[in-house]
């Protein structure tokens, strides 16, 4: 069996942006906060059970599939945030912060897949 989903950092990471994101989206202009706002909360939602997929397998062809499909979505959220702020519904430096935890986020998933390789 695969490490527990609390012992990945990568979930904390996902779960500490979804919080953030989720008070964002509250102050999201009301034209977008069902749906850009609700396509952005669904992607890091989809991100974190990819994660917590892989974690829970042993299986190093599966656990690459499930890493490869997370790897998909944060490329997803990092066009979908710099959507969000053009658009105006975040701030600049929201936006700023947001990119940087999904970089952080990026080089985990980045050294968890070449571990294991």
């Amino acid at each position: 069996m695969g490490a527990s989903p609390s012992d990945v950092p990568i979930v904390h990471s996902l779960y500490k942006l979804y919080q953030q994101l989720h008070e964002l989206v509250l102050k999201f202009p009301k034209s977008q906060r069902y749906s850009l706002g609700a396509t952005l909360q669904s992607q890091l939602l989809a991100a974190l059970e990819g994660v917590i997929s892989a974690a829970s397998v042993s299986q190093p062809e599966v656990k690459n599939r499930y890493l490869r499909a997370v790897s998909a979505q944060i490329d997803l959220l990092r066009l979908l945030i710099r959507l969000a702020k053009d658009c105006r519904c975040i701030s600049n430096q929201s936006y700023l912060e947001l990119e940087s935890q999904l970089h952080e986020i990026g080089r985990m998933l980045g050294g968890w897949l070449r571990f294991i390789k």
